[in-house]
């Protein structure tokens, strides 16, 4: 993606791989194009700044007592606080539980250093069912 180039709607798709469809929802959610003439035509720099800013708003900031439910894409309390704690490096490892609102997998990686920290909030158990 060139800042200085632009781009069909069909172009910003490919070059993002994303569909036609995607890149009209994000018209519609804000993202500018210069639609005097046709086709519509997107600024490479007017993309890659409307991506950045929807990547920043995904992210979710999780309290200390939630995990990332991958099924309702937002911070949930595991069900009966009960997480598996699964080492993924030498330094990180991964909390595991079920979401309280769906039922789905919900995720947080933390540093294998506070795994102590955690085992006071939640019920840690590692994957093969030993205590953390």
């Amino acid at each position: 993606m060139r800042a200085a180039r632009s781009y069909t709607l069909e172009e910003a798709g490919t070059a993002l791989g994303v569909s036609q469809g995607t890149i009209r929802n994000w018209v519609k959610k804000g993202l500018r194009i210069m639609n005097a003439q046709r086709p519509y035509l997107i600024l490479g720099e007017d993309l890659k700044e409307f991506r950045q800013t929807q990547l920043v708003k995904r992210k979710a900031a999780l309290q200390p007592t939630q995990l990332y439910c991958l099924s309702c894409k937002a911070p949930r309390t595991p069900m009966g606080m009960l997480v598996d704690c699964i080492p993924q490096t030498a330094t990180t490892a991964r909390l595991m539980g079920l979401c309280e609102a769906c039922g789905g997998t919900c995720n947080r990686m933390i540093s294998r250093a506070k795994i102590d920290h955690y085992r006071e909030i939640f019920a840690l158990a590692e994957k093969g069912g030993k205590t953390a």
